[in-house]
């Protein structure tokens, strides 16, 4: 199978220059359920229209759903669902296990891949997805080449995904929850208020860009990724415009050495260079641990602490500013890139602030001081500074923030629907008689049929009959079928009028609208009536806690303590953390990588063979992992994210016994989950990572902050520096959590 290259698509327009640029499949949300909520994204209609104009073209198009799912939510998710269904894209983006179990048992035509924010970063994980049913992993962004290459050696022959452009998270996706408990805005939900781009002040009072991750550019390493078995090659950015995608679209697509749909003559046969990329939008950028893990002598920081946004691509140095007879401003400069009027040109604050630009309003050779519309590279040129234009000093660097010479290589692609044919193939039984006009038609699994009475005379050319009636069930327009298979009966050789045909088909379209939408209710139905609440009537109000062995067990009637271990972690060390305790619970570290899982797995025998035979699950990878070394008594972690009754369900029949709410869960769900008849247990006291990275921040940030930072089981952690408290929902268990304290 050739490889695909994945293009972001925030509305239609960018879908549509994504497809001309060279993609060969776009991923798109709808308003709802998507981790990008603030993108224009899609309407069910432009939805519909871009999977047929995708299908028209051989491409692929795939919706995210893609957040966590609180209970109140699972009724319009479902209708969502059952929407999608009907319209057929190629496979659902899913984050959320419960949304998975109900695509599976009531909505199965929807194949499913499973989102990053999974954080499938080992074998096991992805062997856990691939049991659930996903067909598609996206990776999680911090893997190596190495690890790719072997995860998909051994996965069995499921399908992967691997960013390849764009921005990226400080935090390991789906373990971000800054946004959610700082700001109110939950990454989980779509709805990241960016924090990591947030300037702090260090101990030496400078401002810094602590946590600001520099964007992902891959470039000709892309290969390596096709040879490591990647089939899917992932451009991030719904947020960014038609013009941002097309440009990276092309760009990866000559690396890869084929063409883009339609290529012609003139600005599209030019090859889109990085400093093309630039003028466009313009971070520095990293290949982040592509080829070398954190620490290893061949990576740098892959954060960048002093810029922030667009500034362009370099093309000069400022000489000097003169002014004309007339007071006017001119810059000069030596410029190594082609410039027109209307191209924008940006400076770097002196502060390292917002950049200055301004765009091109004349222009002219030092040499001539003729103004001109165009210069090409290598020209000793003047630009006119607005007037009061912020003072430019000799040395400053110049940037080309905008090109029209690029976005001229990319003209937005025109859509008529009537171009384009439906999705849902029609078999068509088209059968003439001397007073009646009968079609039937078939599709999946469906049969309706439609007649048109009248007095059908026989045809003056016969042989022409047929192509007649193919001809006016070919203009199916805007509806959802297509004409597959046509087989018509004439045998008395008659005439059938264009207008009988026109009123046939659109009765017969009606129809299969009805028999559809009828079928698509039943389903939708037994949806909303699915039962997923398990069966415990009442939570005793126990207490909790879990901490790590180098801390002391605070006294108090703890029914149960949690200890956190690490695959380093000797037994003795955890042996005495829980002297005079009803119960003693072993819970596994919240992220392992793929070199890493094995050590851990040798780590979970020896306590087992010690006598330890309770566990607590971080996620999908480490409760499969435990299942399998013959576990039974299992908890599910906060991280394993079970927000409704659905995901409570799926994890249950995974094995988990007992529930961690989320710190991220509102009232209104923690009192859901607290009557769901699953035994969920609530924090009391936590101090929340709000970052849990692979990567060093650039700078600590001051004691005004209110920030710890601290480095554990190989893990950057960002939290609070004091604990944070939470409401427990009355008569519930309860669980102090001390594993992420700072000390």
């Amino acid at each position: 199978m050739s490889v695909e290259l994945l293009a972001p698509a925030g509305d239609f327009e960018t879908a549509l220059a994504a497809f001309a640029a060279g993609a060969d499949a776009v991923y798109c949300g709808l308003s709802s359920y998507s981790a990008r909520a603030f993108a224009k994204n899609f309407s069910t209609d432009d939805l519909k229209n871009l999977v047929r104009v995708a299908r028209a073209k051989g491409k692929q198009v795939y919706v995210t759903v893609n957040t966590v799912i609180d209970e109140d939510d699972i009724e319009g998710a479902v209708r969502e669902l059952a929407e999608l269904e009907s319209i057929g894209p190629t496979a659902l983006i899913v984050q959320d296990l419960g949304i998975a179990r109900l695509c599976k048992t009531y909505f199965p035509d929807l194949t499913l891949h499973a989102s990053t924010q999974l954080v499938a970063h080992n074998l096991e994980g992805v062997l856990a997805l691939k049991e659930l049913g996903f067909t598609r992993v996206v990776l999680a962004r911090e893997l190596s080449v190495e690890e790719i290459a072997s995860i998909v050696k051994r996965s069995g022959g499921l399908e992967f995904e691997c960013f390849i452009h764009g921005a990226l998270c400080y935090s390991l996706s789906g373990l971000c929850l800054f946004g959610a408990m700082e700001k109110d805005r939950s990454g989980n939900r779509g709805k990241c208020p960016y924090c990591c781009r947030q300037a702090y002040e260090d101990a030496e009072g400078r401002k810094t860009l602590a946590f600001s991750m520099k964007d992902l550019r891959v470039g000709e390493d892309v290969k390596k990724l096709v040879d490591a078995g990647v089939c899917s090659l992932k451009i991030e950015g719904r947020m960014k415009s038609s013009l941002y995608v097309a440009s990276v679209v092309k760009y990866y697509r000559q690396i890869l050495g084929e063409k883009e749909e339609g290529q012609g003559r003139g600005e599209r046969m030019r090859k889109v260079t990085v400093a093309d990329l630039e003028t466009v939008f313009s971070r520095r950028t990293t290949e982040l641990y592509l080829n070398g893990r954190p620490g290893a002598t061949n990576t740098t920081s892959p954060i960048d602490p002093d810029s922030l946004g667009h500034l362009g691509t370099p093309i000069g140095t400022v000489k000097r500013v003169t002014k004309d007879r007339e007071g006017l401003s001119w810059l000069r400069f030596h410029t190594s890139r082609a410039l027109e009027k209307h191209d924008g040109l940006q400076f770097a604050a002196k502060d390292g602030g917002k950049p200055v630009g301004l765009g091109i309003t004349m222009m002219r050779q030092t040499i001539s001081r003729t103004p001109v519309f165009e210069v090409s590279a290598g020209t000793d040129v003047e630009i006119l500074l607005p007037p009061d234009f912020e003072p430019i000093q000799p040395g400053a660097t110049v940037y080309c923030s905008m090109s029209n010479a690029v976005k001229r290589m990319f003209p937005v692609p025109s859509f008529r629907p009537s171009d384009y044919s439906g999705v849902v193939s029609v078999d068509l039984e088209v059968t003439l008689t001397k007073n009646a006009l009968v079609a039937v038609g078939r599709c999946g699994g469906q049969e309706v049929k439609a007649s048109v009475d009248g007095e059908f005379a026989p045809a003056k050319s016969p042989e022409k009959t047929s192509g007649g009636i193919e001809k006016a069930f070919s203009k199916l327009g805007e509806t959802d079928y297509r004409l597959g298979k046509l087989s018509v009966n004439d045998p008395d050789r008659l005439f059938a009028p264009m207008s009988f045909l026109n009123d046939l088909r659109r009765d017969l379209v009606e129809q299969l609208d009805e028999i559809r939408d009828r079928a698509r209710r039943a389903k939708l139905e037994k949806a909303l009536n699915d039962d997923a609440c398990g069966s415990l009537t009442s939570t005793k109000a126990v207490r909790r806690i879990k901490l790590r062995p180098d801390q002391k067990l605070p006294q108090g009637d703890w029914s149960e303590v949690i200890v956190a271990i690490n695959a380093e972690m000797p037994v003795e060390s955890v042996k005495q953390v829980g002297d005079g305790i009803p119960s003693v619970r072993l819970a596994v570290p919240v992220y392992t990588a793929e070199p890493d899982f094995n050590r851990l797995r040798n780590a979970v025998k020896r306590f087992l063979r010690e006598g330890f035979s309770a566990w607590e699950a971080s996620d999908l990878a480490t409760l499969r992992m435990l299942k399998e070394l013959g576990v039974t008594d299992l908890t599910a972690d906060w991280t394993c994210y079970a927000f409704n009754a659905s995901a409570l369900k799926t994890w249950s029949e995974l094995g988990a016994k007992r529930f961690v709410a989320s710190p991220e869960n509102n009232r209104e769900n923690l009192q859901f989950l607290s009557e769901s008849g699953y035994d969920v247990e609530f924090l009391s006291q936590q101090s929340t990572p709000l970052f849990i990275s692979l990567t060093r921040p650039a700078a600590v940030p001051d004691e005004e902050s209110g920030l710890s930072i601290f480095r554990r089981d190989g893990l950057w952690v960002t939290t609070k520096v004091l604990p944070r408290t939470f409401d427990v929902p009355e008569g519930c268990a309860s669980r102090i959590d001390l594993s992420w304290s700072p000390e």
